[in-house]
């Protein structure tokens, strides 16, 4: 008997052990990161870069290296973009054929008669609010990125300028 009750308690430990750990006892073990939570890193990231690459305009010797990271780094984002693009893509499509799919389910087999449109499409944004959310956010991601990547032209503009400046000031011209 005692077999059997170590044996159960073995089995208890593992069940619990294998299970999401929602009060954080394996610190090891990260959680896994929500879109909100993503998106505010990236964007944190993506802040850290502008402020780097605005911050070599300083020197002109540096403006070479600076090309370089600039078109990188643009590249990089607008990669990104298309990448959030094809995904926000998806996500209207699978939107708008749930959307179908509730309209005609309330419109022709629902049991319950709507008074009007309204009342039905507000039953079914309700409805499909996870959708809808993931939505807007990956559409201010993308709108985020759109901005980012002309943060990245004005700086690319601005390296003539300030290349023009120091001549100025060194009376090269």
């Amino acid at each position: 008997m005692p077999i059997l009750k170590i044996f159960m308690i073995h089995i208890i430990i593992k069940n619990i052990m294998t299970k999401p750990d929602f009060f954080n006892i394996n610190p090891d073990i990260e959680p896994e990161e929500n879109l909100t939570e993503r998106f505010k890193r990236e964007r944190a990231e993506w802040a850290t870069i502008i402020k780097e690459l605005s911050a070599s305009l300083k020197n002109v010797l540096d403006i070479p290296a600076l090309m370089v990271d600039l078109y990188s780094e643009r590249q990089r984002a607008a990669e990104y973009h298309h990448y959030i693009m094809s995904i926000l893509s998806g996500v209207n499509k699978t939107y708008r054929a749930r959307w179908n799919e509730r309209y005609e389910f309330y419109t022709l087999k629902s049991q319950i008669r709507y008074p009007n449109e309204t009342t039905k499409a507000t039953r079914i944004q309700h409805e499909l609010a996870d959708i809808v959310e993931q939505r807007e956010q990956l559409d201010n991601q993308q709108k985020y990125m759109m901005q980012t990547i002309s943060s990245l032209d004005a700086i690319i503009y601005g390296i003539n300028n300030r290349v023009k400046i120091e001549e100025i000031i060194r009376g090269s011209k």
